[in-house]
């Protein structure tokens, strides 16, 4: 299994650029281009990632069951959590991985918020949940917009 502990190192293996700030990073899913195919057969990710995503056409299995997002578009994990792409479906990964927004943070990015700790009672970043949520358009309108405001305000993070 892979283990991928930063998010410099997650960008490498999508083929982005270098992330802007170490520990917070907005990525647009058009601009993924998936290498190194072994990756992906079994691999976890040390940073939670909040997705909006559409026309997906992989099965990304996540735990023990295929995250499920022909029933919606918005999709939640959490740090240390089992995902796979099977072999077959590498070809369709590689060359469409559909539309839509992706956040990743590493969790120091919340060491001095009170969401460090109260973030692990979100039941939507669990295994358990392997279904996407399903938003209206208005909805998706307001979650696209909050992943664009954020991509231009984390370009000014520092220290303090």
């Amino acid at each position: 299994m892979h283990i991928i502990n930063s998010i410099s190192e997650f960008h490498r293996l999508l083929s982005l650029p270098e992330p802007v700030h170490p520990l917070v990073s907005v990525i647009r899913i058009t601009d993924m281009v998936p290498a190194e195919n072994s990756v992906w057969e079994k691999f976890l990710v040390n940073f939670y990632s909040v997705s909006l995503k559409r026309d997906v056409s992989i099965k990304l299995k996540y735990g023990q069951q295929h995250y499920d997002f022909d029933k919606g578009i918005m999709s939640f994990t959490a740090p240390k959590q089992v995902q796979s792409v099977a072999a077959s479906e590498m070809d369709k990964f590689r060359n469409d991985c559909g539309s839509g927004y992706m956040l990743i943070f590493h969790p120091h990015f919340l060491v001095a918020n009170p969401l460090h700790t109260l973030i692990k009672r979100y039941g939507f970043f669990s295994y358990a949940v392997h279904e996407a949520l399903h938003l209206s358009e208005r909805e998706e309108k307001n979650i696209v917009e909050i992943f664009q405001r954020i991509e231009s305000d984390y370009q000014f993070i520092d220290r303090h």
